[in-house]
């Protein structure tokens, strides 16, 4: 995936900077640009989701598919929060 797709796919960087610093290459585009929007996203619906949570995990089995469907909801709520940017 080209870098231009990629930004279309997860919003491009959450904490874009334009200041000539080490992490330009020798064309003086930035390289390194951090976290996607889509990555912010995904970890405030998390942080919000951890917050409240609707129930109790219980056995390290069940805590397992808990995170992993709360990891889940996160990114769809970050799919959704760039849908609707787009819009």
């Amino acid at each position: 995936m080209d870098p231009l797709q990629k930004a279309m796919r997860d919003g491009g960087p959450a904490f874009p900077h334009r200041h000539e610093d080490r992490w330009q290459n020798a064309e003086g585009r930035i390289t390194n640009t951090g976290m996607s929007l889509r990555d912010w996203f995904a970890g405030v619906a998390l942080q919000g989701l951890c917050a409240h949570p609707e129930s109790k995990a219980g056995s390290d089995q069940n805590m397992e598919r808990y995170v992993s469907m709360l990891a889940s909801i996160s990114y769809r709520v970050a799919d959704a929060m760039l849908n609707e940017r787009a819009r």
